[in-house]
């Protein structure tokens, strides 16, 4: 019993004639009623009565009909899927992505995405740097992005923009009119910055000193959500990478940073492994993202509603 046997059964029950299922088969009578009798053979039952060189469906043929009838519909539906998933409109994809960049960053990528593919579904994993190489390298995730290094011989990285740290303010304040703050102008000021562990908090850091100021430092957290909230609730300013912002942006004033400290995202793939359809479809949408935080000085014009 072979698919082409199946099928020729299938055919002669839906069509109620042999002469029926060879046209629909494209094949001859004689073909069709060889296809038929293989069929009956293999299946160890009698699903044909013959009257006058007419056949006939037993009630074991049409129970039969049944099972292959469900069998077709699951090769219908695994056809549908396959299509849908070539044109991307369904599948999963697991992403890695540091906490600072999962707000802002991240969350416009996943908004032009899913206007494009409504039915992917995407999982977001974010985690310290460290964390997500080892779940990139184990395939647990199949992209990462991050400002910080992700060393490892079985990965592959590309820089996906480069952009200039940027002062927040609330709505406000004093400082909201100026076209760039320099860290003279932040003297006094309540400030919110990252820990002492963090690179960018030295950068920082060293481009007060240079200025001779000393910042009012009146809150030291590990990530940028946290820093950015606090600014937005009028409670101080701050210096972050205005990819950040995300979600916090209606209530920030966002002003360039003199002197300039760049921040570059970079972005993460195993060696070893190609990427789907689906995560090409993302790096594409990160890369326009980030090509357009580049030329809007670190500002994007979000798609969201």
């Amino acid at each position: 019993m072979n698919l082409r046997q199946i099928e020729a059964f299938k055919a002669f029950m839906e069509t109620g004639t042999v002469t029926a299922a060879a046209q629909r088969l494209r094949v001859s009578q004689p073909a069709a009623s060889k296809l038929l009798q293989f069929f009956e053979r293999g299946s160890g039952l009698t699903l044909f009565v013959r009257d006058r060189g007419r056949l006939s469906p037993t009630q074991e043929a049409r129970l039969l009909y049944d099972e292959v009838e469900r069998v077709f519909q699951g090769t219908d539906r695994v056809r549908q899927a396959a299509a849908e998933i070539r044109a991307l409109e369904r599948g999963s994809l697991a992403v890695g992505v540091m906490p600072a960049l999962s707000v802002g960053f991240v969350q416009e990528v996943l908004a032009r995405l899913g206007t494009q593919r409504p039915g992917a579904a995407i999982q977001v994993h974010a985690r310290d740097t460290p964390r997500l190489v080892e779940q990139l390298v184990t395939h647990q995730i199949e992209i990462l992005l991050s400002v910080h290094p992700m060393e490892h011989p079985d990965l592959r990285t590309e820089s996906l923009c480069r952009v200039p740290l940027a002062c927040i303010l609330p709505p406000r304040h004093r400082l909201a009119g100026r076209h760039e703050i320099r860290p003279r102008d932040l003297a006094g000021e309540p400030f919110a910055t990252f820990r002492h562990d963090s690179s960018v908090r030295r950068r920082i850091d060293q481009a007060f000193e240079d200025a001779k100021v000393t910042p009012r430092i009146v809150l030291e957290a590990p990530m940028a959500p946290t820093i950015c909230a606090f600014v937005a609730r009028g409670l101080g300013v701050a210096i972050v990478n205005p990819l950040y912002v995300g979600a916090f942006a209606p209530a920030l004033v966002v002003r360039p940073f003199r002197p300039r400290i760049d921040s570059e995202i970079s972005l993460a793939l195993p060696r070893s492994r190609r990427l789907s359809a689906l995560g090409e479809a993302f790096v594409a949408a990160a890369k326009a993202v980030a090509a357009e935080a580049v030329a809007g000085g670190g500002v994007i014009t979000s798609s969201y509603g």
